[in-house]
């Protein structure tokens, strides 16, 4: 029964064929109509990333898939069937041990090694696809085969190195169970977007950068990138992913039309590798920006589950921490201070505002213990007060802590625990 179910799931996986047809297609559009050289070839993105995404025992089919799917491409714009059984085959097998390295190298889709061992993997599958396909392509003495194999691997590695990133990238992404983002959020992300948009017409408009002096086109070409970050940076995965797409499909379009900052008038096929180099560099950019702020997610969402354990067994054990600075003279509570006193931690931010809810009788005694404590007294002797209680009555605390000093010997900061106790319930005046 189990084998039953894992097979009606596997078909599912050839949906990845869909975005490899279309990113094929739409890389054969950018080709050169002469020497037929693929100058874009965004197809192994999507299929490295349709390894990493999907479990090993459905590699198979996904390898039959992407099998058909290339041939299909290489008949209906070659029409030749040896060749298009060799670039099937090569571009399945490049693909396969491109995400096979990246596995190897990285068992995690996520963090700074993810990075590296997703540059090894782009490297090893160009390899393999230059090989295999450039091999066919001298043995078979086509015309402009050197041609086709210079731009084969730089094709190849953007490919892996714009798509692969931002489809994985998805992976990484829960959505929220509540809330979402906040509208600043939203409309700084939206207003980025728009601006990324608007600067990168312009940086790859070929009538604004005839105007404009070299220095300038040049320099215009960071501010998408700039817009690009921060949209990673205010929308996370999906906002860093969304960029990309846009810039990627922006920049190549308008490159294939002779446009933009890295048009050469001498050989107009080369803008297309150059505007690939500069959306590899945006890529991997966006990547590091989301692995350090996944990272950093993590890191926070790993010290609150920390903090609400901690927390609960304060409160489980009957017990506040407390961390003094001499310094400013703040006082921060650790634990369910609303239950200790029926106030909140803001109450008690200060010496002055805890002595002020002490008892009267125990205020001059606790005065003195914390002028003793911020001289380096000690003392580890419980001290016994009374605290304040916002329904009435008085919480007995037990005071254990001690100074801790600085490199230069003056107190650094007092910290210690309070046990409490009951809660007296004979009345007494504050004031």
């Amino acid at each position: 029964m189990v084998k039953t179910d894992t097979v009606r799931r596997n078909p599912l996986c050839l949906l990845w064929t869909i975005p490899y047809l279309l990113c094929g297609v739409f890389s054969h559009l950018l080709s050169d109509p002469v020497s037929h050289a693929l100058f874009v070839w965004l197809p192994p993105g999507v299929a490295v990333a349709a390894y990493l995404l999907t479990p090993r025992r459905n590699w198979l089919l996904l390898m039959l898939g992407f099998f058909a799917a290339q041939l299909v491409l290489t008949l209906i714009w070659r029409g030749q069937p040896a060749t298009a059984i060799v670039f099937a085959v090569t571009g399945t097998v490049s693909s396969l041990l491109a995400a096979w390295t990246v596995q190897r190298l990285s068992p995690r889709s996520e963090g700074l090694g993810f990075v590296a061992a997703l540059l090894a993997g782009a490297v090893a599958g160009a390899a393999a696809s230059a090989l295999l396909g450039g091999g066919w392509l001298w043995l078979t003495q086509e015309a402009h085969a050197a041609v086709r194999l210079r731009t084969w691997v730089t094709a190849y590695l953007a490919g892996v190195l714009i798509l692969a990133p931002a489809l994985t990238g998805w992976s990484q992404f829960r959505p929220r169970r509540s809330g979402g983002a906040r509208l600043r959020e939203l409309v700084i992300g939206l207003v980025a977007y728009v601006l990324m948009i608007v600067s990168t017409f312009m940086t790859f408009d070929g009538d604004m950068i005839q105007h404009l002096p070299y220095v300038v086109s040049f320099e215009l070409t960071y501010l998408p990138l700039v817009f690009a970050v921060l949209i990673a940076l205010v929308w996370g995965t999906p906002g860093g992913t969304l960029a990309m797409v846009t810039l990627m499909l922006m920049a190549l379009y308008q490159s294939a039309q002779g446009e933009g900052p890295f048009l050469q008038a001498n050989d107009p096929w080369q803008v297309l590798l150059a505007t690939q180099v500069y959306l590899v560099v945006t890529a991997l950019l966006l990547l590091l920006v989301n692995t350090l702020r996944g990272a950093r997610a993590q890191a926070l969402e790993n010290a609150e589950q920390w903090r609400g354990r901690f927390d609960l067994a304060l409160a489980g054990s009957h017990q506040l921490m407390y961390r003094y600075n001499p310094y400013d003279g703040t006082l921060e509570l650790a634990g369910d201070v609303q239950d200790a006193f029926g106030l909140p931690p803001s109450a008690i931010a200060n010496l002055e505002a805890l002595i002020a809810h002490a008892h009267p009788d125990d205020r001059a005694r606790l005065s003195l213990h914390w002028a003793a404590r911020r001289a380096g007294a000690q003392d580890r002797t419980p001290l016994l007060f009374r605290v304040a209680h916002a329904a009435g009555g008085w919480r007995v605390i037990s005071d254990r802590g001690s100074p801790l000093s600085d490199f230069d010997g003056s107190v650094a900061v007092v910290a210690g625990m309070w046990r409490l106790g009951d809660i007296e319930v004979e009345p007494a005046n504050v004031n």
